[in-house]
């Protein structure tokens, strides 16, 4: 598949859409193709028209990679909702350990052996659902790629953050703005080796570039825990102690600001991370952190379904949506709701 290049503004154009096949019987509707516009602007077929199957038979398998925190679940209560607006049966399920990688391909080959019509996951691993995805894809079964995205594993789309500018811009503002063009930075990663973390990394350390006096010492793995993170991160400041900012890269970034509250250093180090939970928006407006970067987890889980829903009911093309990086300092946390 050619994959239709990155659609950012343009989620209501598809919603509309959708809803136009939905019909308001829940099933699909025959008509003339529907049409949507790429990030290039180029004019992007969505349908033929032909129901392939009615929507009420329609069975879409969401398979996330973690449900420990209010960020991953807030992923399955978009898929959910999904769901409900299109009258079609949704089934969320997750390890019982976070991204745990065999567990994770085994619920989708569950969902193979189930005959799920599609089926959605995270793909946070590099290469580690290719062999999962392409069985899928030989029975018939599409599969769509949300959150997190490893670019050759074989899915239909990608509904998600473009990881590597979300990364670029929060370096941006840390270095220029909040630092002034000088200090040094570590870098806190729940997993090191997760495919959209390293892209957020890679961002980060490519805005530092154009800052000569900015220097990067070291990349933490802070885990899937705030507690132990909180102790990976006190470790690495008290080994560092010249170090004034800690950038997280994920949903554990809060832990950046507990650390930094606990320790007294606000504004004698600063903080930034990743997605809107209450407690790093907590630190946002208590100054322990300056930034975190929001990316719409709910549009994610809600538009994996949907575009499973539109290929499968009308025959639409395929296509990867950004869902943004939304900036969030003191100056516009009172505005934000925690997800």
């Amino acid at each position: 598949m050619t994959r239709k290049g990155i659609l950012s503004l343009a989620l209501c154009g598809i919603m509309a859409a959708a809803l136009a096949g939905c019909g308001t019987s829940g099933s699909a509707t025959d008509g003339a193709a529907s049409q949507g516009s790429s990030a290039a602007g180029e004019v992007v077929a969505s349908g033929s028209g032909d129901t392939k199957t009615g929507s009420k038979d329609v069975k879409i398998s969401v398979v996330m990679h973690a449900m420990n925190s209010s960020f991953y679940t807030t992923l399955a209560d978009g898929a959910k909702q999904a769901g409900k607006d299109l009258g079609i049966t949704v089934d969320v399920t997750s390890p019982s350990t976070a991204s745990d990688l065999d567990a994770q391909v085994n619920l989708i080959e569950s969902a193979i052996a189930a005959n799920y019509d599609g089926i959605a996951t995270v793909t946070w691993d590099p290469t580690g659902f290719n062999s999962v995805i392409k069985k899928a894809e030989d029975q018939g079964i599409p599969v769509v790629g949300f959150n997190q995205d490893a670019e050759d594993c074989g899915t239909d789309a990608f509904i998600g953050q473009d990881y590597e500018d979300a990364g670029y811009q929060l370096g941006k503002y840390m270095f220029g703005t909040v630092m002034n063009g000088k200090g040094k930075y570590i870098v806190a990663s729940c997993g090191p080796t997760d495919s959209a973390l390293e892209a957020r990394e890679a961002g980060i350390k490519k805005a530092a570039e154009e800052y000569p006096d900015v220097e990067y010492i070291d990349t933490i793995d802070i885990g899937t825990d705030l507690d132990n993170a909180y102790s990976v991160i006190e470790s690495a400041y008290l080994a560092h102690q010249d170090v004034n900012a800690i950038l997280g890269v994920d949903v554990f970034s809060e832990a950046i600001g507990n650390f930094i509250n606990a320790y007294g250093l606000t504004g004698k180090v600063y903080g930034a991370g990743f997605d809107l939970t209450e407690g790093t928006l907590k630190h946002i407006k208590n100054g322990d952190m300056q930034l975190t970067v929001g990316q719409n987890p709910y549009l994610q889980g809600y538009y994996s379904v949907m575009e499973l829903y539109m290929n499968l009911a009308d025959g639409a093309d395929f296509i990867d949506i950004n869902t943004g990086a939304q900036m969030v300092t003191a100056d516009n946390v009172d505005n934000v709701q925690p997800e």
